[in-house]
């Protein structure tokens, strides 16, 4: 075993680190994610169990250094299902995608068939072959993606096309389940493509890359079970309203892949909602997201699952915002005495205000979309389309807007 990685996990373990209110996670080298986790839990917020990689033992990882598995496996209960999601030192700079219920093989799908019926244990596994199908063992995804059936019948077939496709049974040990996500997730950070991706957002090329691993809330099986986001802002205008959405019987961030199905928070003449589904989660989630707007200092997006009536925080991150909102929530955290008029004016970039001085359409208004492209003006503008170079330098010649 390499002297980077201590034989038990220690409280003050700067590589492999339980997330406690005192471990020492930073984010420079532990990155955005596993920071904001160990200030809510500091928050006594519900998080489920997390385990903290660095930057230098994700790099180790890529290089073909894993730390043993049951260094991770041994800080979770036996037959725990765990997520890894990538921690960057900035979210803008991405990172792989996260992979979901990692130790589900035949044995816990039998235990969890009992817990919470074999519809949603189903579907946990066969999520987990097919994910682990497409990003970790980098099988055709079409195979997977065309398997339309539910249930057993829908796993069996995820299950038939993994052996074949791999030429190998799907591996049963959560260890080397959890080996190889890690190392996919590594190497993947440290692409080529990942690499020229992350430098375009301004990223330094030695950006290094965090994972967490964490235990699964699972949001699927018995009573109210699902999953969400919350905040407490329009991300367009920074006015306060309660915006996100909850899908039932769902993981990780379905509920925005699948809007049509997925319910409204708040009361709304729309729909249904979750505030009536589930009042006294919605109160919680309120309560929660208040708090970390407090002590975060800062308007948070938070990404919740909901197990059987109880609440789970699973991450938080800033709310991506407009310009327009950026300012408006600046000003409204100084007068409510949660950050200076000084530091208000520090997050308030210069080429925001740029934007702001320009003619803007309205959110609300209603349009006819003909198309979609990158914005090349911060307003709105006049004149003739046209779809080339050449088109656009002889227009403006002959003075045309």
């Amino acid at each position: 075993m390499p002297d980077t990685y201590r034989k038990d996990m220690q409280a003050d373990d700067p590589h492999v680190t339980l997330i406690t209110p005192s471990a020492p996670i930073a984010t420079p080298s532990h990155g955005g994610r596993a920071k904001c986790l160990q200030r809510l839990v500091r928050l006594d917020l519900p998080v489920p169990r997390t385990v903290a990689l660095s930057f230098d033992t994700v790099h180790r990882i890529a290089q073909g250094e894993v730390p043993p598995p049951a260094l991770i496996l041994g800080q979770f209960a036996p037959g725990t299902l765990l997520c890894v999601r990538p921690s960057s030192e900035d979210p803008d700079w991405g990172g792989p995608g996260s992979v979901l219920n990692i130790g589900m093989n035949d044995a816990t799908f039998v235990e969890y068939s009992d817990r919470i019926g074999a519809e949603a244990a189903s579907a946990l596994y066969k999520r987990f072959v097919t994910g682990y199908a497409i990003h970790v063992a980098r099988l055709d995804p079409d195979v997977f993606e065309e398997i339309d059936t539910d249930g057993q019948q829908g796993l069996s077939d995820a299950l038939r096309a993994y052996e074949e496709e791999a030429e190998e049974p799907f591996p049963q040990d959560p260890a080397v389940q959890l080996t190889a996500v890690l190392r996919t997730m590594a190497r993947a950070w440290e692409g080529t493509t990942a690499r020229l991706l992350r430098q375009a957002k301004g990223a330094p090329v030695d950006a290094g890359l965090g994972l967490i691993v964490q235990e699964m809330a699972l949001g699927l099986g018995i009573g109210e079970c699902g999953s969400g986001v919350l905040q407490l802002v329009n991300s367009d205008t920074g006015l306060p309203q309660i915006t996100g959405r909850y899908l039932h019987q769902s993981q990780g961030r379905d509920a925005l892949h699948h809007e049509s199905a997925a319910l409204f928070l708040e009361r709304d003449p729309r729909g249904p909602s979750l505030e009536e589904l589930a009042p006294e989660a919605f109160e919680q989630l309120k309560a929660h997201a208040r708090l970390m707007r407090q002590r975060l200092r800062a308007e948070m997006q938070i990404e919740f699952t909901i197990e059987n009536g109880r609440v789970h925080i699973l991450d938080g991150v800033r709310v991506k915002r407009a310009p327009r909102a950026a300012l408006r929530i600046a000003v409204q955290l100084a007068e409510d005495g949660i950050i200076s008029r000084e530091e208000a004016l520090l997050r308030v970039e210069p080429r925001g205000l740029s934007e702001l001085l320009h003619r803007q359409i309205s959110p609300e208004a209603e349009r006819d979309v003909i198309g979609r492209g990158v914005a090349a003006s911060p307003g709105a503008a006049t004149g003739k389309i046209v779809f080339s170079a050449a088109e656009a330098q002889a227009s403006a010649a002959r003075g045309e807007p």
